[in-house]
């Protein structure tokens, strides 16, 4: 699991353009630095062990990325959302909310759907 850092913006765009550039992985962005994010988060690194092209992403805030064009569309995509799949090409493909971010089979059928690249 990558867990971007709150308050270093240029560290934590330049993480996440590496992880955007790689185009090795599909990823599940997670949002929020709080308890209930970072067991989603696990959650989600479970469901990624073992598997070389998942990938979980903490963002702790949003706000290391706001004014950035590149990630526009995944902040838009973040708002009100606990989890965002994107694809190996970095593109939204699954978001998920509420308890169904806790959901194992949730978090299994998200990955899923990031490595097909459709929703």
């Amino acid at each position: 699991m990558l867990i971007l850092p709150a308050s270093d913006k240029s560290r934590a765009v330049s993480l996440l353009r590496q992880v955007a550039d790689s185009r090795e992985r599909c990823h599940l962005v997670v949002f929020g630095d709080d308890e209930r994010a970072r067991e989603i988060a696990s959650r989600a690194d479970v469901r990624a062990e073992g598997h070389p092209f998942r990938r979980v992403v903490l963002v702790p805030s949003t706000s290391v990325l706001e004014g950035e064009e590149r990630f526009a569309h995944l902040c838009n995509a973040a708002a009100g959302q606990d989890v965002v799949g994107m694809s190996i090409s970095f593109q939204v493909v699954i978001t998920l909310v509420g308890d169904d971010a806790l959901r194992f089979s949730k978090l299994e059928r998200a990955f899923a759907k990031t490595l097909g690249g459709v929703e």
